[in-house]
This record gives structure tokens, C-alpha cells and sequence, in this order.
């Protein structure tokens, strides 16, 4: 239940997206414009806007259109921390739509409901055939409800139950019971196969609130933007050292993402030829993906270089897989093997065709500043500010780069970067600055 920072919805104004929601079904050509006046409404919370949703969550429709943007408006409304809407919202948990009391229970715990009758009811989901009772357990951990510890323990150790359902007991166990015993389960479950069970198992430690858990989680298997959100969730305070964990040391990891330094799973029939390799850069399952890296590694690098030049136009359409050929390109040049074509690589994926957020922008910056150190400091003043570089995590690899350099010059430029929002940010130039 989280907004889509991918957002590609075409942009409506305000007044527009209300005039939207005002009209009757039998005037909407395209139900689907439903949804999309809720997306761009979240864009201005205020009483209009939540008096539109709430009469828009009211009526009853079964169309499928309908329903998606129902549910939609009952997350926003949720996020906009509107109270009011808890005793309609409420109603929901009676309806027959499994995804609609899945949306309700969670926009329930959001609005952080303190109502018994309502609590009963999201509780007593548990003792149903209910398609999602994780998030039933999950809400009910964020209320401190204890009531159905017993049934939430039992679902901990069912058989029928789901891996999901598991890592959210465990996390009710250790918030609500103090047993922190089950965080071992809890980084189990970083190394399951499924990589869906992996990202369940993230979000359960952040919702635990196990710091000590960060060293371990970072050499996961999984997406980096996972695991920076693990960090920004779980390290409350601007400080440097927390249970022995510095945290910069932490993101340093994962932005230079080593695949070497990724504890890997076994996979069955995992080939080791290259074009087999090459192949499993595309693939959706981050294991994969690392674990083709590690086995790049141990093949001729010129060989290597072929196969991913030979892919690079496939690869430029797919940009989970352009995280990882931009990644293979600078184990290349770590390793000392230089392609012309690697610096029009990087000045593509740094252009703004490109959004900021994308997670191959921090590689590129990297590779520039391995490659052309002019070009890197000509482009500072861009990395530096936050209206050209809105994403911080591209400003700390720039600080990163800077870090190797002469004391005089990193210390001159990583001044510009002591006055930024980000609090990583702010404390890598500090490191870099004293």
C-alpha cells in the first residue's frame, strides 16, 4: 500500500480530477479515469479533497474499474490521516471483496484506529478463509493489539500457513512479546528461494525495528532499493555508529554493490557458460542475477566484454537489466580492461531520458568518476543540487567518488553537499569534510 514513485499517469489538475470523481457512472466514458482522478488527488490533501473521497468510497458499484479506484481512494485517504473516514472505512471489513477488507484493514492500522468494536473486527478475519491474513497481522502489530497473540503464534508454526504470513508473526511476536529469539526466523527468511519472500521478509524486520539486522540484510540477495529503504526505516537518529553498525559503511555497500559480498543461494541447473550468464542478467530474481556476476568474474574479461557489448542494445530496454551490465562494465574497469564505449554508456544512462531515481544512475556515476575526472567535476554543482539530483542517493555516490580523491579538492567540493536534506548525505560530506 505505498505510492507508485514510477509515476507515468498522465497529469490532471485538481479541479479536474474532482470534477471527475462528481460524475455519475453512466457519464464516465472510461472508468478507468476514476483511478487516475484518485492517483492525482493524493497530490492535494485538504478538506475538499477528502470530502470528494469520501462520497466517492460511499457508492456502491461492481464494476471492476470502480473497485480498483475505490480502494484507491480509501489508501489515500488513509495517508491524508483522515480520521473521519475510520467509521466508513470500517464498513468495509464486511464486504464480500477480499481486496477491498485488505485495503480497509490497512488503511485501518494507518489511521491508527483505536475503536474496540473495530479492532474486534479486523481479529476476527483471523479465523476466516481470508486470502491475505498478513496484513491483518501486520495491522494488528502496528495497533499493539495482544488479543489473538495465541492464534497469531499458532499461525507462526502452520503448515497451511504462508511464508508472509510466518515472517509477520514472528514480527508481532517479537514487538508485541518482546521474543526476540524469532528474529533468527527473521533472517531466515532473507535466504528463501522466492525472491516475493525475500521482500516480505525486509519489510518484517523494518516493521520489527531489529537494527542489529542491517549488517546481515545488505548481503542479501535482493534489490538495493530494498535495502536502502531497510536503512532509511531503521536508523531513526542522525548518527554515525548504532549497536556497533556504522551506518555510512552500510550504504557504501550497497551502493558499490560488490557482487562478491552477496551471500548468494544455490540454484538448480545453474549453467556456467557465458551466454547462459549474459542471459541471467535479465532476469527478474536479483539471485540470479548476482550469482551470474559472481561467475562473470572467472571468465576471460575480454571474452566477457564481447557478450555484454553484443547485448547492450537488448539490455537498453530493460532497466532492471541495465543495473546489472553497468555493474559488469566496472568490475571490468576495476579490473583494468578499458572500453571506448563504456563513457557513451554512462553519459546515456545520466541524461535526463532517464528519471532520477532509476538505480543504475548511481553505477554511471561511479564509472564517470573512474573514467573522466574532468567531466566528473564539470558535473558536481549538478550532483550536488537537489533540484537537478532529487534522488540522494546519486548525490552520496557522488560524495563517494569525491572520497578517494586529494584532501583539498574533496574537501572543497564536498562542502557544497553539508547543507543537504538528506541526512546520509549530510553526514558522508561531514566524514569527507573533517
Amino acid at each position: 500500500m505505498q505510492s507508485n514513485s514510477f509515476d507515468n499517469l498522465p497529469k490532471i489538475k485538481k479541479r479536474d480530477a474532482i470534477n471527475i470523481l462528481r460524475k455519475p457512472i453512466s457519464e464516465v466514458k472510461i472508468l478507468a479515469d476514476y483511478y487516475k482522478a484518485v492517483f492525482h488527488l493524493a497530490n492535494f490533501p485538504c478538506e475538499e479533497s477528502e470530502n470528494i473521497l469520501l462520497d466517492f468510497i460511499k457508492y456502491d458499484c461492481e464494476k471492476l474499474e470502480y473497485k480498483i479506484a475505490k480502494r484507491k481512494a480509501i489508501e489515500v485517504l488513509a495517508i491524508f490521516d483522515c480520521k473521519r473516514a475510520i467509521p466508513i472505512i470500517a464498513d468495509f471489513l464486511k464486504h464480500d471483496d477480499d481486496y477491498l477488507i485488505e485495503t480497509s484493514v490497512w488503511a485501518l492500522g494507518k489511521l491508527k484506529c483505536d475503536d474496540i468494536y473495530i479492532i474486534n473486527s479486523i481479529c476476527s478475519i483471523l479465523y476466516k478463509q481470508f486470502n491475505n491474513k498478513r496484513v491483518v497481522i501486520q495491522t494488528l502489530t502496528k495497533l499493539g493489539v495482544k488479543n489473538e497473540i495465541d492464534k497469531i503464534r499458532s499461525l507462526s508454526t502452520d503448515m497451511q500457513s504462508s511464508n508472509g504470513v510466518k515472517a509477520a508473526s514472528f514480527t508481532a511476536l517479537i514487538k508485541l512479546c518482546g521474543e526476540e529469539d524469532k528474529l533468527s526466523n527473521l533472517k531466515d527468511f532473507l535466504r528463501l528461494s522466492n525472491q516475493n519472500d525475500r521482500h516480505c521478509a525486509v519489510q518484517d524486520i523494518i516493521n520489527a525495528g531489529q537494527i542489529a539486522v542491517l549488517p546481515f540484510l545488505i548481503k542479501s540477495p535482493i534489490s538495493p532499493s530494498f535495502k536502502l529503504q531497510a536503512i532509511d526505516s531503521l536508523w531513526i537518529d542522525d548518527i554515525l555508529f548504532c549497536k556497533n553498525i556504522n551506518i555510512l559503511d552500510c550504504i557504501d555497500l550497497v551502493i558499490i554493490d560488490d557482487p562478491k559480498k552477496i551471500n548468494t543461494l544455490d540454484i538448480n541447473n545453474f549453467k556456467k557458460d557465458l551466454a547462459f550468464l549474459i542471459e541471467q542478467l535479465f532476469h527478474t530474481d536479483f539471485n540470479r542475477c548476482y550469482k551470474s556476476m559472481k561467475e562473470l568474474e572467472k571468465f576471460p574479461l575480454d571474452e566477457v566484454l564481447y557478450h555484454l557489448n553484443n547485448n547492450w542494445d537488448r539490455a537498453k530496454s530493460d532497466y532492471g537489466a541495465i543495473y546489472f551490465f553497468i555493474n559488469a562494465y566496472k568490475i571490468l574497469l576495476a579490473k583494468q580492461l578499458y572500453d571506448k564505449s563504456i563513457l557513451d554508456k554512462v553519459d546515456f544512462l545520466l541524461s535526463d531520458y532517464w528519471p532520477n531515481y532509476m538505480k543504475f544512475k548511481s553505477s554511471a556515476i561511479e564509472i564517470l568518476g573512474c573514467l573522466n575526472d574532468a567531466k566528473f567535476y564539470n558535473n558536481i554543482n549538478k550532483f550536488s543540487d537537489e533540484r537537478l539530483t532529487p534522488y540522494w542517493k546519486n548525490r552520496y555516490t557522488a560524495l563517494l567518488v569525491l572520497q578517494n580523491r586529494q584532501i583539498h579538492i574533496k574537501k572543497d567540493f564536498g562542502k557544497s553537499f553539508l547543507n543537504d536534506s538528506n541526512r546520509f548525505v549530510r553526514l558522508k560530506a561531514q566524514e569527507i569534510c573533517s
